[in-house]
Protein backbone atom coordinates (compact mmCIF):
# COMPACT_ATOMS: atom_id res chain seq x y z
CA UNK A 1 0.00 0.00 0.00
CA UNK A 2 3.00 2.27 0.58
CA UNK A 3 4.51 1.83 -2.56
CA UNK A 4 1.07 2.11 -4.56
CA UNK A 5 0.16 5.61 -2.78
CA UNK A 6 4.02 7.22 -3.03
CA UNK A 7 4.02 6.41 -6.97
CA UNK A 8 0.47 6.74 -7.75
CA UNK A 9 0.72 10.47 -5.88
CA UNK A 10 3.71 11.38 -7.32
CA UNK A 11 3.20 10.30 -11.06
CA UNK A 12 -0.39 12.59 -10.92
CA UNK A 13 1.29 15.14 -9.59
CA UNK A 14 4.27 14.95 -12.44
CA UNK A 15 0.93 14.30 -14.88
CA UNK A 16 -0.73 17.61 -13.75
CA UNK A 17 2.29 19.76 -13.87
CA UNK A 18 3.25 18.73 -17.21
CA UNK A 19 0.30 19.31 -18.91
CA UNK A 20 -1.07 22.69 -17.13
CA UNK A 21 2.52 23.90 -18.54
CA UNK A 22 1.54 24.00 -22.46
CA UNK A 23 -2.19 24.48 -21.47
CA UNK A 24 -2.06 26.31 -18.72
CA UNK A 25 -0.07 29.41 -17.37
CA UNK A 26 2.19 28.85 -14.45
CA UNK A 27 3.94 32.00 -13.04
CA UNK A 28 1.79 33.87 -15.74
CA UNK A 29 3.26 32.67 -18.58
CA UNK A 30 3.20 28.79 -20.68
CA UNK A 31 6.00 26.67 -21.51
CA UNK A 32 5.77 27.44 -24.79
CA UNK A 33 5.58 30.95 -24.46
CA UNK A 34 9.01 31.05 -22.62
CA UNK A 35 10.59 28.32 -25.01
CA UNK A 36 9.61 30.73 -27.57
CA UNK A 37 11.26 34.04 -26.07
CA UNK A 38 14.44 33.63 -27.58
CA UNK A 39 15.71 32.61 -31.14
CA UNK A 40 16.82 28.99 -29.84
CA UNK A 41 17.62 27.03 -33.12
CA UNK A 42 18.80 24.38 -31.03
CA UNK A 43 15.21 23.47 -30.47
CA UNK A 44 11.81 21.21 -31.86
CA UNK A 45 8.67 22.22 -33.89
CA UNK A 46 6.04 23.30 -31.16
CA UNK A 47 3.86 19.88 -32.47
CA UNK A 48 6.98 17.68 -31.10
CA UNK A 49 5.82 18.07 -27.53
CA UNK A 50 2.78 15.79 -27.96
CA UNK A 51 5.35 12.99 -27.50
CA UNK A 52 4.46 14.19 -23.85
CA UNK A 53 0.87 12.13 -24.01
CA UNK A 54 2.66 9.05 -25.44
CA UNK A 55 5.20 9.07 -22.24
CA UNK A 56 2.24 9.70 -19.61
CA UNK A 57 0.41 6.95 -21.50
CA UNK A 58 3.17 4.20 -21.39
CA UNK A 59 4.42 5.53 -17.81
CA UNK A 60 0.27 5.18 -16.76
CA UNK A 61 0.12 1.66 -18.18
CA UNK A 62 3.65 0.87 -16.80
CA UNK A 63 2.37 1.68 -13.06
CA UNK A 64 -0.64 0.03 -13.30
CA UNK A 65 0.47 -3.41 -14.30
CA UNK A 66 3.35 -2.82 -11.82
CA UNK A 67 2.24 -1.56 -8.58
CA UNK A 68 2.73 -4.93 -7.12
CA UNK A 69 5.41 -6.21 -8.83
CA UNK A 70 8.55 -3.05 -8.37
CA UNK A 71 11.17 -3.19 -5.95
CA UNK A 72 11.62 -0.83 -3.37
CA UNK A 73 15.02 0.72 -5.64
CA UNK A 74 12.11 0.99 -8.52
CA UNK A 75 9.77 2.24 -6.26
CA UNK A 76 12.04 5.24 -5.13
CA UNK A 77 13.38 6.05 -8.56
CA UNK A 78 10.06 6.00 -9.92
CA UNK A 79 8.78 8.63 -7.38
CA UNK A 80 12.21 10.80 -7.63
CA UNK A 81 11.60 11.23 -10.98
CA UNK A 82 8.13 12.32 -11.08
CA UNK A 83 8.98 14.71 -8.14
CA UNK A 84 12.34 15.64 -10.31
CA UNK A 85 10.18 16.00 -13.44
CA UNK A 86 7.83 18.46 -11.83
CA UNK A 87 10.41 20.15 -9.71
CA UNK A 88 12.20 20.62 -13.94
CA UNK A 89 9.02 22.63 -14.26
CA UNK A 90 8.46 25.34 -11.75
CA UNK A 91 12.02 26.19 -11.59
CA UNK A 92 11.39 26.25 -15.72
CA UNK A 93 8.28 28.72 -15.32
CA UNK A 94 10.05 30.60 -12.47
CA UNK A 95 12.84 31.14 -15.09
CA UNK A 96 15.70 30.03 -13.36
CA UNK A 97 17.42 28.07 -16.02
CA UNK A 98 20.79 26.97 -14.52
CA UNK A 99 18.32 25.38 -11.89
CA UNK A 100 16.36 23.65 -14.88
CA UNK A 101 19.21 22.28 -16.17
CA UNK A 102 20.29 20.83 -13.36
CA UNK A 103 17.17 19.29 -12.06
CA UNK A 104 16.47 17.94 -15.43
CA UNK A 105 20.26 17.04 -15.58
CA UNK A 106 19.12 14.81 -12.43
CA UNK A 107 16.42 13.58 -13.70
CA UNK A 108 18.45 11.98 -16.86
CA UNK A 109 20.42 10.27 -13.81
CA UNK A 110 17.33 8.84 -12.20
CA UNK A 111 15.61 7.47 -15.55
CA UNK A 112 19.04 6.24 -16.27
CA UNK A 113 18.98 4.34 -13.21
CA UNK A 114 15.69 3.22 -13.40
CA UNK A 115 16.09 1.94 -16.97
CA UNK A 116 19.00 -0.11 -16.13
CA UNK A 117 16.94 -2.33 -13.40
CA UNK A 118 15.59 -4.25 -16.46
CA UNK A 119 17.88 -6.79 -18.71
CA UNK A 120 18.24 -6.12 -21.92
CA UNK A 121 15.59 -8.37 -23.09
CA UNK A 122 12.85 -6.60 -21.64
CA UNK A 123 11.30 -4.41 -24.37
CA UNK A 124 8.19 -5.02 -23.31
CA UNK A 125 4.96 -2.06 -21.88
CA UNK A 126 5.56 -3.28 -18.18
CA UNK A 127 9.25 -3.39 -18.02
CA UNK A 128 11.90 -0.81 -20.47
CA UNK A 129 10.07 0.36 -23.15
CA UNK A 130 8.24 3.21 -21.21
CA UNK A 131 11.68 4.31 -20.16
CA UNK A 132 13.13 4.10 -23.17
CA UNK A 133 10.94 7.04 -24.38
CA UNK A 134 10.84 9.03 -21.30
CA UNK A 135 14.73 8.70 -21.00
CA UNK A 136 15.23 9.49 -24.76
CA UNK A 137 12.90 12.54 -24.65
CA UNK A 138 14.04 14.06 -21.42
CA UNK A 139 17.81 13.61 -22.91
CA UNK A 140 17.16 15.94 -25.60
CA UNK A 141 15.30 18.23 -23.11
CA UNK A 142 18.48 18.31 -21.46
CA UNK A 143 19.73 19.62 -24.39
CA UNK A 144 17.40 21.96 -25.76
CA UNK A 145 17.44 23.39 -22.10
CA UNK A 146 21.08 24.05 -22.45
CA UNK A 147 20.99 25.69 -25.88
CA UNK A 148 18.19 28.12 -24.64
CA UNK A 149 19.84 28.74 -21.17
CA UNK A 150 23.07 29.37 -23.71
CA UNK A 151 20.95 31.91 -25.81
CA UNK A 152 19.43 34.05 -22.68
CA UNK A 153 22.56 34.61 -21.72
CA UNK A 154 23.91 35.61 -24.79
CA UNK A 155 26.79 33.10 -25.18
CA UNK A 156 29.31 34.25 -28.09
CA UNK A 157 29.82 30.48 -28.91
CA UNK A 158 33.47 30.89 -28.79
CA UNK A 159 33.43 32.94 -32.05
CA UNK A 160 31.63 29.99 -33.49
CA UNK A 161 27.99 30.36 -35.31
CA UNK A 162 24.70 29.44 -33.90
CA UNK A 163 24.22 27.34 -36.44
CA UNK A 164 27.25 25.50 -36.16
CA UNK A 165 26.74 24.92 -32.71
CA UNK A 166 23.57 22.97 -33.29
CA UNK A 167 24.92 20.95 -36.09
CA UNK A 168 27.68 20.15 -33.47
CA UNK A 169 25.09 19.39 -30.53
CA UNK A 170 22.94 17.63 -32.83
CA UNK A 171 26.30 15.25 -33.79
CA UNK A 172 26.55 14.65 -30.01
CA UNK A 173 22.82 13.76 -29.32
CA UNK A 174 23.63 11.17 -32.04
CA UNK A 175 26.58 9.71 -30.11
CA UNK A 176 24.54 9.16 -27.65
CA UNK A 177 21.40 7.58 -28.81
CA UNK A 178 23.85 5.15 -30.72
CA UNK A 179 25.48 4.56 -27.93
CA UNK A 180 22.16 3.37 -26.08
CA UNK A 181 21.48 1.23 -29.12
CA UNK A 182 24.50 -0.85 -29.34
CA UNK A 183 25.47 -1.22 -25.77
CA UNK A 184 21.30 -1.77 -24.90
CA UNK A 185 20.47 -3.06 -27.62
CA UNK A 186 17.62 -0.40 -27.86
CA UNK A 187 15.61 0.78 -30.74
CA UNK A 188 13.54 2.48 -29.30
CA UNK A 189 15.86 4.95 -27.12
CA UNK A 190 17.11 6.42 -30.63
CA UNK A 191 13.80 6.30 -32.30
CA UNK A 192 12.92 9.20 -30.06
CA UNK A 193 15.78 10.78 -31.26
CA UNK A 194 14.73 10.82 -35.08
CA UNK A 195 11.64 12.53 -33.39
CA UNK A 196 12.88 14.81 -32.25
CA UNK A 197 15.70 16.23 -34.81
CA UNK A 198 12.60 16.00 -37.39
CA UNK A 199 11.02 18.24 -34.59
CA UNK A 200 14.43 20.26 -35.07
CA UNK A 201 14.25 20.79 -38.83
CA UNK A 202 10.44 21.68 -39.29
CA UNK A 203 11.22 24.45 -36.62
CA UNK A 204 13.83 25.89 -38.48
CA UNK A 205 12.69 25.54 -42.25
CA UNK A 206 15.06 27.06 -45.10
CA UNK A 207 15.94 29.96 -42.16
CA UNK A 208 18.23 27.37 -41.04
CA UNK A 209 19.01 25.65 -43.88
CA UNK A 210 22.05 24.08 -42.83
CA UNK A 211 20.71 22.69 -39.15
CA UNK A 212 17.98 21.52 -40.88
CA UNK A 213 19.73 18.94 -43.28
CA UNK A 214 21.78 18.16 -40.67
CA UNK A 215 19.06 17.56 -38.49
CA UNK A 216 17.61 15.03 -41.89
CA UNK A 217 21.06 13.83 -42.30
CA UNK A 218 20.96 12.57 -38.79
CA UNK A 219 17.71 11.15 -38.64
CA UNK A 220 18.74 8.74 -41.10
CA UNK A 221 21.83 7.97 -39.65
CA UNK A 222 19.95 7.05 -36.75
CA UNK A 223 17.86 4.94 -39.06
CA UNK A 224 20.58 3.19 -40.56
CA UNK A 225 21.66 2.51 -36.89
CA UNK A 226 18.57 0.79 -35.88
CA UNK A 227 18.25 -1.46 -38.61
CA UNK A 228 21.83 -2.59 -39.15
CA UNK A 229 24.15 -1.99 -35.44
CA UNK A 230 24.05 -5.57 -33.95
CA UNK A 231 24.35 -6.09 -29.63
CA UNK A 232 27.64 -6.49 -28.93
CA UNK A 233 28.08 -10.26 -27.89
CA UNK A 234 29.92 -9.42 -24.71
CA UNK A 235 26.71 -7.47 -23.78
CA UNK A 236 24.83 -10.66 -24.13
CA UNK A 237 22.74 -11.95 -20.96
Amino acid sequence: MPRFFLMTITYIVSLILTFSSYFMKINGQSSLEISNRFPVIFAPFNVSYVIWIVVYMLLGYWLVMNLKKTSIKQTVLFSSICIMQALAIVVWHHELFIVSIVSTFILVLYLSKLYKTYPLSNNSLTGRLPFSVYFGWVTFSLMTNISFTLTSYQWNGFGLSNPLWAVILLTFGVAIALHIRFHYFDIIFPSVFIWSYMGVALHNGFDELLVSTAALFLCGVLLVGILFIKKNPAYQK
